[in-house]
């Protein structure tokens, strides 16, 4: 009973040892990001969440946000390197907002379930877009939507080379594709560009 004890009391302090250690290597990387982070971008602030390990791609990560403008992103550490997207994550955030802002406080924006745009990294101002994406409510006339969007583009001078709708119709699920300079386009040519997913 006695060396039952002991020996229980000593796989316990093992397992203490390797929990402290563990830990206090994870704060190590930790640390190695936020220092990272501060030399890479000296004019930001960030918080840098727990760093978890990543057991299947053999790495370390944390989450992140940037304080100073909200972008959440990633930071991981394999064997040799740290890499980290806050550029991209914070150009999509840029992107995003800016064709969400076109919309706001049009008609149209009650027919839009989502809207999302990609484009060059880094985001800049005047910058096209490479492809926006406007999911459309149920129950309205898609084709109308889909010229309203294009017209609205042009007006903010917004180009792309796609503007992709999606949108359930009947139980099917259907994607248009136009080119940002297709607000001429009569219906019977936008609806020949509609594509049945399934």
């Amino acid at each position: 009973m006695v060396k039952k004890k002991v020996v229980l009391i000593k796989i316990g302090g093992i397992i203490l040892v390797v929990i402290i250690a563990a830990f206090i290597y994870f704060l190590s990387i930790r640390s190695e990001f936020t220092k990272y982070l501060d030399t890479k971008y000296p004019k930001l602030s960030f918080k840098v969440g727990l760093t978890k390990n990543n057991i299947l791609y053999g790495n370390y990560y944390s989450d992140v946000i940037c304080l100073n403008d909200g972008t959440y992103f990633v930071i991981s550490k394999d064997k040799e390197n740290i890499s980290e997207d806050y550029i991209q994550y914070k150009s999509v955030m840029q992107y995003n907002s800016k064709i969400k802002s076109a919309f706001k406080g049009r008609a149209i924006q009650k027919h839009i379930k989502s809207v999302t745009g990609s484009g060059a990294i880094p985001f800049k101002e005047n910058v096209s877009y490479i492809q926006i994406n406007i999911d459309l409510i149920n129950g309205v006339d898609q084709i109308s939507d889909a010229k309203d969007v294009l017209k609205i583009l042009k007006e903010k001078n917004i180009v792309t080379n796609s503007v992709i709708f999606s949108y359930e119709k009947d139980r099917s699920y259907y994607e248009l594709w136009l080119p940002s300079n297709g607000y001429n386009l009569t219906r019977k040519q936008i609806e020949s560009k509609i594509i049945k997913i399934r």
